[in-house]
């Protein structure tokens, strides 16, 4: 069923309201709701509400990237790039480059490779906190999270101190108020990339050239990648690899100081446990909490029973949030945190994160990397039998990942 309405608006909050059935969300950003599965607003904009239609939309071929910036990245600078970001290509290239690069990214190697690196880091950030006392969670949390990413890409050869300010200064370009001069996104825009580039990513060009490594970079230059373009990769990297597990870290802790059976469970249980833990914060609570798409074909939806088609030239906006509590999928109780949850049968079938990774073509490739760099802090963090909250987060809106930030949550332990 297809329902047509005027364009939902967002708003923006920090607490949801409760539901008939106990509701554990905590970042709700993405407030627009429907009966429907499928609405088509009168800006000509379609929104994908229910889990199945949202599902079908990733996993067609006639639906191509259309968020994360796209736009305007070809428009500000297609005509320096040879090849689009992975992450902005859709078709054969794109399956090429998915294919070469998941060695990166798979179960066994992002255990056998990354595994020790992971907990050796963690334990330093622990006694980091054990000697300070009180931490703000998105700092530690940013470390470990770019640590590990900056490894995987190859981003470790840096001329000066700093990096993680600079990727946070190339980040926070894209969350400039929508009423900042042009002029000044611009300007701020350029000097945050420039510093990164010199400062980060040409260093590690340079020695990578000379000693190529396992890494991503080293990859890119075997694939004769230019600088500029290596310099977009390693940004889309730095959003999709370091960003979104440092705002998952700090709301899986969230959920799991206030909920002391499940912290209980990550501090005894298996591996298998503790991960069924945490792709069920993440279902309830995605990093990313919309995704867009762009209809290069008509897409035909299947959508109870009912067969609806979106033009070409269409914008589809997937509302990942409201595709991961749909109760014909995960129950009446969808709002809430309940590990091995029980749901529908679908083929293939439903994942215990849902669409928080995305699906498809464009599914995260580093989504078992940022489960397991998440469960070896999240357990040498509940490990501190006196680790509690002091101050609760700031929860704001991320406009490139069009879902929550988490700022200025303070830990402490006695």
């Amino acid at each position: 069923m297809v329902a047509h309405a005027a364009e939902p608006r967002t708003t923006l909050h920090t607490e949801t309201e409760e539901c008939p059935v106990h509701n554990m969300r905590k970042t709700g950003f993405d407030t627009s709701t429907s009966e429907q599965p499928i609405v088509h607003t009168d800006d000509g904009v379609w929104h994908i509400y229910g889990y199945d239609e949202v599902r079908q939309i990733l996993r067609t071929e006639m639906a191509h990237q259309a968020g994360f910036g796209k736009d305007e990245l070809v428009a500000g600078a297609g005509g320096f790039l040879k090849i689009l970001p992975i992450l902005y290509l859709d078709g054969p290239e794109h399956h090429k480059q998915r294919r070469e690069t998941n060695k990166f990214f798979t179960p066994t190697i992002t255990d056998k490779a990354y595994r020790d690196f992971m907990n050796d880091y963690a334990d330093e950030l622990i006694d980091g906190l054990k000697k300070k006392g009180r931490v703000d969670l998105s700092d530690i949390s940013m470390d470990m999270a770019v640590k590990v990413a900056s490894r995987i890409v190859g981003l470790t050869n840096s001329l000066l101190p700093g990096f993680k300010g600079r990727l946070n200064g190339m980040l926070e370009t894209g969350n400039l108020p929508a009423d900042t001069p042009k002029w000044k996104k611009s300007l701020i825009g350029q000097y945050n990339s420039m510093s990164f580039a010199f400062f980060d990513v040409w260093p590690a060009v340079r020695a990578r050239r000379k000693n190529p490594q396992n890494d991503v970079i080293s990859y890119l230059l075997s694939r004769d990648y230019g600088l500029f373009e290596i310099l977009t990769e390693c940004v889309v990297y730095g959003v999709a690899g370091m960003v979104t597990t440092r705002e998952f870290i700090c709301v899986a802790l969230w959920h799991l100081l206030e909920n002391p059976h499940l912290a209980e469970r990550m501090r005894v249980g298996s591996q298998e446990e503790r991960y069924a833990i945490l792709h069920e914060i993440l279902r309830l609570e995605p990093v990313v909490g919309q995704l867009q798409r762009r209809a290069i074909e008509d897409i035909t939806l299947t959508s109870q029973g009912e067969t609806v088609t979106i033009p070409a030239g269409s914008l589809v906006d997937l509302h990942v949030s409201a595709s991961n509590t749909d109760t014909d999928i995960f129950g009446e109780d969808a709002q809430a945190v309940c590990p091995m949850r029980d749901v529908a049968e679908r083929k293939p079938r439903v994942q215990e994160y849902a669409l928080s990774f995305g699906d498809g073509a464009h599914r995260c490739p580093g989504a078992y990397v940022a489960i397991q760099e998440s469960d070896i802090f999240l357990q040498k963090l509940l490990a501190i039998d006196t680790l509690r909250i002091e101050r609760a987060p700031d929860v704001t809106y991320s406009e490139i990942a069009k879902g929550y930030e988490l700022r200025n949550f303070i830990i402490r332990v006695d």
